[in-house]
């Protein structure tokens, strides 16, 4: 159940950034909306679920989800993480960190949601 409905008009949005993060390493995905006045819904947050992780997300600067050990929802489910949708103006940060010491992983950031035309 998405809250608020989009309107048949608005953009849908499902981008990915996807990299290999060693030991150590951090990903840090920034998205952004096409129009320049307008604001985007992300019901959605999909991030490539691991052992030893850390998962944050802010809007506009603000957070909206961790640090934690554990991603909104895993690429593989898709599943609704915010209700009702979390929505921002300018960008999305997502940054994900690998904690393992010694395992690499390949990390999908995926966030699903719309752009209000």
């Amino acid at each position: 159940m998405l809250v608020p409905c989009p309107d048949p008009d608005d953009a849908p949005f499902n981008e990915t950034v996807s990299t290999v993060l060693s030991p150590g390493q951090k990903l840090t995905a920034e998205f952004t909306p096409e129009q320049s006045e307008t604001r985007m819904y992300l019901p959605i947050l999909a991030v490539s679920k691991f052992p030893n992780m850390s998962y944050e997300a802010k809007a506009d600067g603000e957070p909206i989800y961790g640090p934690s050990r554990i991603p909104p929802t895993d690429v593989d489910d898709l599943s609704v993480t915010f209700v009702p949708a979390k929505s921002f103006t300018r960008s999305l940060t997502v940054e994900v960190s690998n904690l393992d010491s010694t395992a690499d992983r390949f990390v999908v950031v995926q966030p699903v949601g719309w752009e209000v035309i």
